[in-house]
Parts: structure tokens; sequence; C-alpha cells
């Protein structure tokens, strides 16, 4: 009778004593440089991004792409630059992260056979959700959500000048897979379903260094 007793008491301290237990830390390492490569719809072309983690909860990151356009403006080509700040907090053994992310630049040249000349500006802005997990210790994964604001403008002179513009807000989801070749030096990969005015699907690769 005891020892039923002590069983029932356990069972009713324990989920009590659970909730004042906090969740464990993922783990997980945010602090990272990488080179890779990117392409959706519209654009292709290398990269060098970085993050890091600030205070246990806030990270920030900075990217910087040279791009060159695909498509029926092959041809044109440039520079475009971006950073993002975003919070953390522990969700299971996982990661979420709440943030904002912002880029920008100008793509130019010759395109249709240097027959046109063409310039484009553009802008891309928006909140973000990211949830991310270690598999065990070499593969993690990632998926996401973004609403994301584009705002473009573009010229093209072919003998007569024609002036597009572009401001449309469409949602992102994606899909990311690291694999942790050594505790330093990982591989990633991801992958984005987009609308055409956000660029259109968007598939990225990189080799990254944990620091």
């Amino acid at each position: 009778m005891k020892s039923l007793y002590l069983l029932l008491l356990a069972a009713a301290v324990t989920p009590a004593f659970a909730q004042t237990v906090p969740a464990a830390k993922s783990g997980l390492n945010y602090n990272r440089i990488a080179v890779g490569y990117s392409a959706d719809d519209t654009l292709k072309g290398y990269n060098v991004t970085g993050s890091a983690l600030l205070g246990g909860s806030f990270i920030v990151s900075g990217i910087y792409d040279d791009v060159k356009a695909k498509g029926v403006a092959a041809g044109l080509s440039g520079k475009l630059s971006g950073f993002g700040l975003a919070y953390k907090f522990n969700v299971g053994p996982g990661d979420l992260a709440i943030g904002y992310a912002y880029k920008t630049g100008t793509i130019y040249g010759e395109f249709d056979n240097y027959t046109a000349v063409g310039l484009m500006s553009a802008e891309q802005k928006g909140f973000n959700l990211n949830y991310r997990q270690a598999i065990n210790s070499q593969f993690e994964f990632s998926v996401g959500y973004a609403r994301i604001q584009t705002k473009a403008a573009a010229i093209a002179i072919t003998g007569t000048v024609s002036i597009a513009d572009l401001d449309s807000t469409d949602n992102s989801y994606n899909l990311g897979l690291r694999y942790n070749v050594t505790k330093n030096i990982d591989i990633s990969a991801d992958y984005s379903f987009r609308k055409d005015n956000s660029g259109g699907n968007k598939f990225g690769v990189s080799v990254g260094y944990n620091f």
C-alpha cells in the first residue's frame, strides 16, 4: 500500500516539476561565414554570407551577392547586399527565430545579343519565421516562412525607352538541410518556393566555417 501511495504521489508531482525545469538549449551554432551559389528564375550568382549570435538570443546576418540575370535579361549583371536581424528562442529540440530581412541592389548592362541596354534596381524586405533542428550530430534541417515585399524599377533602351515598375507582396516557403563535415565545416543547401514577382523558386548551396 505504501508503494502504491508513493507511485501516486510521484505521478502527481512529476508534471508540476517538469514545468519548472527550463527547456534544454538546442546547442545549434549561429556563428558562421560561408561562400555559396544560388539561382532563381531571374538571377544567378555567387555570394558571401555571415551570421553571429549576440547575447544568446539575437541573430545578426549579412549577405553580399555578385549576380547575373537570366532569361530575356541575360547580359545584365551587378551586386546585391542585405542584412537580417532575428530573435530566437528554444522550441522543443530546436530553435524558432522571428526576424526581419532587407536586400537591395542594381544590375545593368547590354542584353538581347548586345542590341539593347538595360538597368534594374530592386529591393526586397519582410518578416520571417524559421525553425531549425539537429537530426543527429551531423545533420540539421530547417523550415521557414516569409512575407516578402518586392519593389523594382527597370529601364530598357532598344531604339525606344521602356520603363517598368513592380510592387508586390508575396509568401515564401523555405526548406534547408545542413551536413556538418566537422565541428567547424558544413555543407548546406536550401530551396525556397516563391512566386514569379519575388524572383521565382530559388535554390542555394554553400560551404560554411563555424566559429
